[in-house]
C-alpha cells in the first residue's frame, strides 16, 4: 500500500512502511529483509506487552486489600514471564540484526 505524505503514519506498521518508500531498492530482497523487520518489531511488541501484563497482574494482586494465597500463588507458578522474556531478548536481537541490514543497503 503507497502512502501519500499526508497519511498518518502509526505504529510499527506504519514506521517500516515509511522506510519501505525512502530506502527499499527494486528488488524483491530489500522487500523481504523490510517485511521480517516488521514481523520481528511485531514479536517485541507482542512479548513485551505480556511481560507488562503479567507485571500488572501482579501488581494488582500486591495492591489487593486483601491478597489470597491462591491468586499470590497462581501468579508465582503460572504466567510464564519467563518465557516471554527470552521471547523479547530473541526478537530483539533479530530487530538488531534486521537493522544492520538495512543500515548496510542504504
Amino acid at each position: 500500500m503507497k502512502r501519500t505524505s499526508a497519511a498518518v503514519v502509526t505504529g510499527e506498521e506504519g514506521a517500516v512502511e515509511a522506510l519501505r518508500s525512502r530506502l527499499a531498492g527494486p528488488t524483491a530482497r530489500e522487500h523481504v529483509v523490510l517485511d521480517f523487520l516488521a514481523d520481528d518489531l511485531r514479536e517485541v511488541r507482542t512479548a513485551l506487552a505480556a511481560v507488562a501484563a503479567y507485571v500488572a497482574n501482579v501488581e494488582a494482586a500486591l495492591a489487593d486489600g486483601e491478597p489470597s494465597q491462591q491468586r499470590l500463588l497462581s501468579l508465582a507458578l503460572g504466567g510464564k514471564p519467563g518465557d516471554r522474556i527470552e521471547e523479547l531478548a530473541t526478537a530483539i536481537a533479530s530487530v538488531r540484526r534486521r537493522l544492520a541490514q538495512v543500515a548496510a543497503r542504504m
